[in-house]
């Protein structure tokens, strides 16, 4: 070979990340039928305001202006998200809408096998609806709480891991008297009462809420002031709380006490313009390791990948010592397979601090051909309080 320069092109130094379908949601919700355009109980893929407005569900629209606006509100946030829409008809409840028994959120998951990672639901009644009120909310929305985490935990157990957004109709303006959301025990779903004030006072910002989440990160709080401004072309430019009360006119402390409740609101924070999201609760207990959106969040989508990972292996052989434990190099291949997944869809994202995968060697895996690989996962912390000092000095 005639001496030369050798240049080798390498891939990889920008560390560019494949396009994820972590913001890809759904939203259920009720009207009517629109001739030759909207079939109630159909599954629509959307990825503009325009595609539904091409449904009929117009901000004219009789009985669609407030879905207009919540979906609106979804691509304002979201921009380019895919949004998948189902309309039912006015006389299904929002435990309903969530009950894994009836064909309406089951009958979503499973048509997108997994596909969706977020499912709001969002009570469209007409004028006139009178709500069963139950400790300071609609008893529709508690009761779709907990149909939500039943479903919730079903589609897990089916490898679709799912996350759910109920608008809290029905707040009622003791606030003292909302219910404690934290005492659901329903990691998997929040409840939203912020409104936007001016635009929609009586209305939970559901809307605003999923398209948020659908932008975010897994590990993304959608309260980061840095990054999630809900302001913005006319919207948001006064909050409130979907009872109709504006954030200026509440009592010192009741915003925080319904976010110590579980309930998602929207706040200001002096030096910042605008308003965010107060914090991301879960219908799950303070103490709990899934008390947040973006713990249940990342967890769902470490599970999906682990699975992934790991779905080869399912009935496949496993190289055994003479003593009947595994050998080493199967240890190895099935702890890097894991452990790669996670890194390169999600540490290297920022998505994870760090991973750990054991497989105990010992186990006896013929005595029921059953493996167990343990992943422990490091997560990205949130500031939720900076504590700052600052005093005078004499000197420097």
């Amino acid at each position: 070979m005639l001496p030369d320069i050798t240049i080798t092109k390498l891939n990889g130094g920008l560390g560019r990340q494949k396009p994820t379908d972590d913001g890809i949601s759904a939203l259920i919700t009720q009207g009517a039928a629109i001739a030759g355009k909207l079939v109630l109980g159909q599954i629509y893929e959307l990825r503009s305001l325009q595609a539904a407005e091409q449904l009929g569900i117009t901000a004219t629209a009789a009985g669609y202006a407030k879905v207009h606006r919540q979906i609106s509100e979804f691509y304002r946030l979201a921009p380019g998200a895919l949004l998948m829409l189902m309309v039912v008809a006015t006389d299904i409840s929002l435990t309903e809408m969530a009950d894994r028994t009836l064909p309406y959120a089951k009958k979503l998951l499973t048509a997108q096998n997994g596909k969706v990672k977020q499912i709001g639901l969002y009570l469209n009644q007409p004028a006139g609806y009178a709500p069963v009120i139950t400790t300071g909310l609609d008893a529709d929305v508690l009761g779709a709480v907990q149909k939500a985490q039943a479903l919730a935990a079903e589609e897990f157990t089916q490898h679709r891991p799912v996350f759910f957004a109920i608008g809290g109709h029905g707040l009622q303006a003791d606030l003292s008297t909302a219910a404690d959301l934290r005492t659901l025990l329903s990691d998997s779903v929040s409840v939203v009462v912020a409104a936007d004030h001016l635009n929609l006072p009586t209305e939970p910002a559901l809307g605003a809420l999923l398209g948020t989440i659908s932008a975010a990160q897994v590990h993304l709080c959608i309260g980061w002031v840095g990054g999630f401004q809900l302001q913005g072309d006319g919207y948001f430019l006064q909050a409130g709380l979907c009872n109709g009360k504006a954030n200026e006119d509440l009592l010192p402390g009741d915003l925080a006490a319904l976010d110590g409740k579980g309930y998602i609101v929207a706040t200001q924070h002096p030096g910042a313009d605008g308003f965010f999201f107060a914090d991301s609760p879960t219908c799950a207990a303070a103490d709990s390791d899934f008390a947040n959106i973006e713990s249940t969040r990342t967890v769902n989508k470490a599970a999906r990948l682990i699975r992934t990972a790991l779905l080869p292996f399912l009935k496949g052989p496993l190289k055994l010592n003479a003593d009947g434990t595994l050998q080493a190099q199967v240890l190895v291949e099935l702890e890097q397979k894991g452990r790669t997944a996670l890194e390169v869809n999600m540490q290297r994202a920022g998505e994870l601090s760090a991973i750990d995968v054991y497989i105990d060697p010992e186990q006896k895996v013929l005595s029921g051909s059953n493996l167990q690989v343990k992943f422990s996962v490091v997560p990205v912390g949130v500031a939720r309080h900076i504590e700052a000092t600052i005093g005078l000095a004499a000197s420097i």
